[in-house]
């Protein structure tokens, strides 16, 4: 079995740009199509009604009109040949993250010569021989929504005047989600509540004629008395409820475009967009990498996810009545899609020297008082930490993430968060995700 070819757009070496010789002029009437010998024959033809003026011989005015005439007419004939090949192409595998392989599978039912178009870092792509069928392989380097095709069909004519390649086919958006990196260890912090009681939790009250009952304790509402058994026993009983705990937790990822290209270090990238390319920086995808794999591994342990930013705003529209590990679940599916085209916030406005968060974060976060709270940001002050820190009477269970690109010069933050007893990380925005949860 032949093997299906592979693209990843990480080895930059691995192939070479060969740009067009020919003029920008040509390339855009598409004139680069004629080769050597269709440029003579169009020139000899030129030549050719240039002498017949000139000496007035009707028969070389004859022969040069109808070299012109070939060499066009091959041109034509082999521009109409754009976009009539039915090129088919199917995504085979579904929500590609970033390092993953995706496959995809290109159909071509004519005879034709085709060559597919990837995105520029991937360099030149397969040949399909039609008619058939060809599977190839792609790993993304970088998120977005990247486009594939249209694809490219070796035109050429039987004469050899023209040969070159012409758009074919329609294109392909392709969107590619955040590297997701898998986390062996687990906070404690999570481990513990989820073994603990959650403060949304669904119950199931024991049938009233049940055995499952208990010693009445202060704090039980009357509600849960039983008062056949406590007939019965001469006390108070109640009834033992089954408690299935469907634990929260909260995720704050900073968006703001200037604590994540805030100076001539942070290395800019540009992420495809839908419409439009939009900026980012190597330093904010490690953060949104960080994210996207601890909101996997919560998750997967059970926990309602809620995402914000640093508004309060929600990064995706959750499901309102979280109460099974599908819909925990389906609702990081929903931020991890969205992380395909998830932009940095550039409104041109800076939060006040003491003002992280808003007042609309600020008030959901004192219901989170015993659920765990990820905060992952990319610039802090030392009066933003110290506002923040006022937090900790509240908020018990936080682990506070802050990548910055020169950490020696935040120590002043660092220390204001040293004594709330939460997690706090200063880490390099060189270091890789993995590396981050483990420091």
């Amino acid at each position: 079995m032949e093997k299906i070819p592979r693209f990843d757009s990480r080895n930059a070496l691995s192939w070479i740009r060969s740009q067009s010789s020919s003029p920008a002029v040509l390339r855009r009437l598409r004139l680069e199509l004629f080769t050597v010998r269709g440029w003579c024959t169009l020139g000899a033809g030129i030549l050719l009604v240039f002498l017949a003026h000139l000496f007035g011989r009707h028969e070389l005015m004859a022969l040069g009109i109808s070299l012109i005439v070939l060499a066009v007419v091959s041109w034509l004939f082999t521009l109409s040949l754009r976009g009539r090949t039915r090129v088919q192409r199917r995504l085979l595998s579904t929500n590609p993250s970033v390092g993953e392989v995706c496959k995809v599978q290109l159909h071509c039912s004519e005879q034709a010569m085709i060559q597919e178009q990837l995105p520029e870092s991937f360099g030149p792509g397969p040949v399909l021989d039609s008619p058939g069928d060809l599977e190839y392989e792609l790993i993304f380097g970088t998120r977005g929504i990247h486009q594939l095709g249209p694809a490219q069909q070796v035109v050429s004519d039987s004469l050899g005047l023209v040969k070159g390649l012409v758009n074919t086919g329609e294109t392909l958006d392709v969107p590619v989600r955040s590297e997701l990196i898998d986390l062996h260890r687990f906070a404690s912090l999570g481990e513990q509540l989820l073994t603990g009681d959650a403060r949304h939790s669904r119950s199931t009250t024991a049938d009233y004629y049940d055995v499952a009952i208990r010693d009445y304790q202060q704090g039980d509402s009357i509600r849960q008395v039983h008062w056949k058994a406590s007939a019965r026993q001469g006390k108070l009983m109640v009834r033992q409820e089954n408690h299935v705990a469907t634990a929260q937790a909260l995720l704050i990822l900073d968006t703001t475009f200037e604590h994540w290209c805030h100076s001539g270090v942070d290395l800019r990238l540009s992420i495809p967009g839908k419409n439009e390319d939009f900026p980012s920086s190597r330093r904010f995808e490690t953060a949104l990498c960080l994210a996207s794999s601890i909101g996997s591994r919560y998750a997967s342990s059970g926990y309602q996810l809620s995402f914000r930013d640093l508004s309060g705003t929600p990064l995706i529209e959750q499901h309102q009545q979280a109460t099974s590990d599908v819909i925990a679940q389906s609702n990081f599916d929903l931020f991890h899609a969205a992380t395909a085209d998830l932009s940095l916030n550039n409104d041109g406005t800076d939060a006040t020297d003491t003002e992280l968060f808003s007042d609309q974060l600020h008030k959901e976060l004192l219901g989170f008082r015993d659920e765990p709270v990820i905060m992952i940001l990319g610039e802090l002050t030392a009066g933003q930490a110290r506002r923040l820190a006022t937090l900790a009477r509240t908020v018990r269970h936080a682990e506070i993430f802050l990548l910055v690109a020169h950490p020696e010069r935040y120590d002043a933050a660092h220390q204001e968060l040293a004594g709330t007893g939460w997690k706090v990380h200063l880490l390099s925005g060189s270091l890789g995700a993995e590396q981050m949860w483990g420091a």
